[in-house]
C-alpha cells in the first residue's frame, strides 16, 4: 500500500485535502469519485515533513484536537453510537475547521464509509497516526481505546511542547524587546547627534561613524533590508525541501552546542511515544514504523527509522537492528531490547519517551539559565557601545567649545 495526498471539492464545493492508501492513484481517484468527491490533486506522499516539524498535526490547535478526541473516546466507551458521538463533539467544538471536518466524517459515515476512511478524506486536520490507529481500532473492535491511546500520546506531545515554549519565552521577549530598543535608537537617536556633531564642526570617532552609518541604512533602505530577508526565508523553505540539503541541515542542528541534545531528545521522545502508542494499539511494527518515521521530523533521525524498518521487515530484531546505527543511545537500545524480551515493547517504548521528555526539561532549564545572563552581557555590550558612541565626540565638542572661550 502507497499513501497518495489528494485535493478534491465536495458536492457543495468545498475544498478537501487528505491523505488515503491504495494500490495505485486510479484506485484512489475512483474511490474518491464514488463518494462524490469531485478530484482537483492527486500524488503520492514520498517525502517526510520539513524538519521545524514538531507536531503531530498542523492544520488546528493542538488543544483542540485533544479535547476532541478525549470527549469522543469517552462518549464511545460509555456506549454512545459513533455518528451521535461525533455529532456531539462537531457542536462543542469551538475551532471553525475542525467542527466542518468532523460534520463531513459524520455524513460520509452516514453514507457507508468506515471511521478510518472518513477521516483519512480530510488528512490535513486529523493526522496519520489517528488514523491508523482508528484503523486498528475498528479491525479489533477496541475504538474507544485506540482513542483513549491516541489522546493520552497527543496530551504528553502537547505537554513537552509547552515546556519548551514556556521556557524560551522569557528569553525570546527578552531579545525582542532589546533589539526593538536598540534598532529605535541607532535609527533615529544617533543620526540626529551625528548631525549635531557634525555643524559643531566636530570629528566623528569611528565607532561613532559605524553607528551612524548604520542608523542611516536602516532609514532609508528598510525596504531592501526587508527584501533581503523575505529572500532568505524563501531560499531557507527552498533548501529545506531538497531532501540532500535537508538531511545536511538536521545533521548540523543534531551538533549544535545546546541545541542539539535537546533537539536529539526531543526527536527520540516523540519516536518512543509514537511507536509505543502505535504498537499498543494493535498497529503491526511494519507499519508502526512506517508512521513514526514520518511523525519524528529529523531527517538524519527519520533515515535510521527507515533503515530499521527495511531490517526488521527482513527478520531482524528491533533493538539488534537500532544497536547497528549510530542514531540511538546504548540506554534506548537496551531498553527496547527488554521490551521485546519481555514482550511489553510498548510499555518500555512509553518508559524511554517519559525518560527523554524528563531529560529534555532538564536541558531546557539548563540551557535558559545560561542563555539569559548571555543575553544580559551580549546586550549590555551594545548598550554600552552605543553610549560610548555618543559620548566621546561629546568630549570632544566640550574641548571644542572650551578652546573657543580660551581664545
Amino acid at each position: 500500500m502507497r499513501n497518495f495526498t489528494f485535493s478534491a471539492r465536495d458536492t457543495q464545493g468545498r475544498l478537501v485535502r487528505g491523505i488515503l492508501e491504495a494500490e495505485t492513484s486510479t484506485a484512489v481517484a475512483d474511490r474518491l469519485r464514488k463518494r462524490g468527491y469531485l478530484v482537483t490533486r492527486l500524488e503520492e506522499t514520498v517525502s517526510l515533513p520539513g524538519w521545524m516539524n514538531l507536531e503531530w498535526h498542523r492544520s488546528i490547535p493542538e488543544e483542540g484536537l485533544l479535547l476532541a478526541s478525549i470527549q469522543l473516546a469517552n462518549m464511545v466507551s460509555a456506549g454512545v453510537p459513533l455518528v451521535s458521538s461525533l455529532q456531539t463533539v462537531a457542536s462543542q467544538t469551538s475551532d471553525r475547521p475542525l467542527r466542518e471536518a468532523l460534520e463531513a466524517v459524520t455524513q460520509e459515515i452516514e453514507t457507508g464509509s468506515t471511521f478510518s476512511e472518513a477521516l483519512s478524506f480530510h488528512g490535513d486536520i486529523f493526522p496519520g497516526p489517528m488514523i491508523s490507529m482508528v484503523r486498528v481500532g475498528e479491525a479489533s473492535g477496541h475504538l474507544d481505546t485506540v482513542l483513549t491511546r491516541f489522546s493520552n500520546a497527543v496530551e504528553k506531545d502537547l505537554n513537552l511542547k509547552k515546556t519548551i515554549q514556556a521556557a524560551l519565552t522569557y528569553p525570546a521577549l527578552l531579545l525582542a524587546a532589546a533589539t526593538v530598543l536598540i534598532v529605535f535608537v541607532v535609527s533615529f537617536i544617533v543620526p540626529q547627534f551625528g548631525a549635531l556633531f557634525t555643524k559643531a564642526g566636530v570629528p566623528l570617532p569611528l565607532p561613532t561613524q559605524i553607528l551612524q552609518t548604520v542608523g542611516l541604512s536602516i532609514r532609508h533602505f528598510w525596504w531592501l533590508l526587508g527584501m533581503v530577508a523575505i529572500g532568505s526565508l524563501a531560499t531557507l523553505r527552498v533548501a529545506v525541501s531538497m531532501p540532500s540539503l535537508r538531511l545536511k541541515i538536521d545533521a548540523a542542528l543534531l551538533k549544535l552546542p545546546g541545541v542539539g541534545p535537546v533537539i536529539y531528545q526531543t526527536t527520540v521522545a516523540r519516536f518512543a511515544r509514537s511507536l509505543g502508542t502505535l504498537v499498543g494499539a494493535g498497529l503491526p511494527i511494519l507499519s508502526a514504523l512506517d508512521t513514526a518515521q514520518v511523525v519524528v521530523g529529523n531527517r538524519v533521525v527519520g533515515e535510521e527509522i527507515k533503515r530499521v524498518r527495511s531490517a526488521v521487515e527482513q527478520g531482524a530484531r528491533l533493538a539488534a537492528t537500532l544497536s547497528t546505527g549510530k542514531v540511538f543511545a546504548p540506554d534506548c537500545i537496551q531498553m527496547v531490547r527488554v521490551g521485546e524480551e519481555s514482550g511489553r515493547l510498548e510499555i518500555m517504548l512509553e518508559k524511554i519517551a517519559d525518560f527523554y521528555e524528563l531529560r529534555v526539561g532538564f536541558a531546557i532549564k539548563q540551557m535558559t539559565t545560561l542563555l539569559e545572563p548571555i543575553l544580559l552581557v551580549v546586550m549590555g555590550g551594545l548598550v554600552a557601545f552605543i553610549m560610548a558612541s555618543l559620548l566621546l565626540p561629546m568630549f570632544d565638542m566640550l574641548k571644542v567649545f572650551k578652546g573657543g572661550g580660551l581664545r
